[in-house]
C-alpha cells in the first residue's frame, strides 16, 4: 500500500471502527508510519468517536440467524444430478455444471446469490465508509471552529481585564502614570506604573504594516531608553508590559515612536506620542 497526498479514507475509518480483516488491519497498521495524510485521517476520526460518547453496548445475534442467512441465499439450490434449473424470460430453463460453480477454501459449493450479496455489502461498507468521512471532516472543522472562536473569545476578554486594570490604577490617586499625546494634542494612551515596571495601555495609533513596528521609550533625562516594540492591528487597544529588565528604573516620561523594521533602534526616529510621568 503506498502513502497518497490524499490519503486512503475509507480504509482509515474502517482501521479506527476495527472493521478491516485481521491481515488488512495489520498491513494498514504498517502503511500509517509511511503516510503522514492517513495518520490525519485516523487522528481526525479518533477525536470524533471521543465526541460521540460512549456508543450502545453491542447486541449478540441469535445463533441460528447465520443459518437462516446461509439457507435463504441459497435457497434457488442444486439439484441431485450436479445440475441447476434458472427459469429464463422466454419461459425455457438452463442448466450450470455444479462442477463450474464457485467453491469456498473448505469446497463447499458457493451459490451465485451468495456471492452478490458479499459483493453488495463490500460495496455498501465502502459507500457508508465514504460517507463517515465526509461526516466526520464536517464535524471536525465545525469542532475546531468553535474552539477558534472560544479562545477568541477568551483572548478578547483577557485583553478586556488588562485594560480595566490598566486604567483602573490610572485612576487612582498616587499612581504614577503618563498620559501619551499626539503633537496636536490627540489622546493615544497610558502608560502606569505600578512597582512592577511600565505597563503601556495603546488605543488610537493607526495601525502599523509588516515593515514597521512602535516602539516605547522611556525618558530618562534628556536620553531616551528603548523598552520594547508593540503593534496595532486596528482591532481595539493594544496592553503590554516592559521587560523586568527595565523594572527598577523610574523615568520622567515616555514616548512612542513608528520604526521600520521589527526592532527597537539606538535613537528614535519619528515620535508620535509622549507624555511625562505625574502621580
Amino acid at each position: 500500500m503506498k502513502a497518497s497526498p490524499d490519503g486512503h479514507p475509507e480504509l482509515a475509518v474502517a482501521w479506527v471502527l476495527h472493521s478491516l480483516e485481521p491481515d488488512e488491519d495489520a498491513e494498514f497498521g504498517d502503511h500509517l508510519g509511511d503516510c503522514p495524510a492517513c495518520l490525519q485521517i485516523v487522528a481526525e476520526t479518533e477525536e470524533v468517536t471521543a465526541l460521540m460518547g460512549t456508543a450502545p453496548a453491542p447486541a449478540e445475534p441469535p445463533a441460528s440467524l447465520r443459518s437462516r442467512i446461509l439457507e435463504a441465499a441459497g435457497s434457488e439450490g442444486v439439484s441431485s444430478e450436479g445440475a441447476r434449473s434458472d427459469r429464463v424470460s422466454d419461459g425455457t430453463s438452463q442448466t450450470s455444471d455444479v462442477s463450474q460453480a464457485p467453491r469456498s477454501d473448505d469446497g463447499v459449493v458457493v451459490p451465485m446469490r451468495r456471492r452478490w450479496v458479499r459483493r453488495a455489502t463490500a460495496g455498501i461498507a465502502v459507500a457508508a465508509a465514504a460517507a463517515l468521512v465526509v461526516v466526520i471532516g464536517g464535524l471536525v472543522n465545525a469542532n475546531r471552529d468553535l474552539a477558534d472562536e472560544r479562545d477568541a473569545a477568551a483572548a478578547r476578554a483577557e485583553q478586556s481585564g488588562r485594560v480595566v486594570q490598566v486604567l483602573d490604577a490610572a485612576s487612582r490617586s498616587g499612581t504614577p502614570h503618563a498620559v501619551l499625546a499626539t503633537p496636536d494634542g490627540g489622546f493615544v494612551g497610558l502608560v502606569v506604573e505600578r512597582g512592577t515596571g511600565p505597563e503601556l495601555l495603546a488605543a488610537g495609533l493607526a495601525p502599523n504594516d509588516a515593515d514597521h513596528t512602535y516602539v516605547l521609550w522611556g525618558l530618562e533625562g534628556e536620553t531616551p531608553v528603548g523598552l520594547g516594540t508593540f503593534d496595532m492591528s486596528g482591532s481595539g487597544p493594544v496592553t503590554t508590559s516592559v521587560p523586568s529588565t527595565s523594572a527598577g528604573t523610574r523615568f520622567a516620561g515616555f514616548a512612542v515612536s513608528y520604526e521600520p523594521g521589527r526592532t527597537v533602534p539606538a535613537t528614535p526616529t519619528q515620535v508620535v506620542a509622549s507624555g511625562q510621568l505625574t502621580g
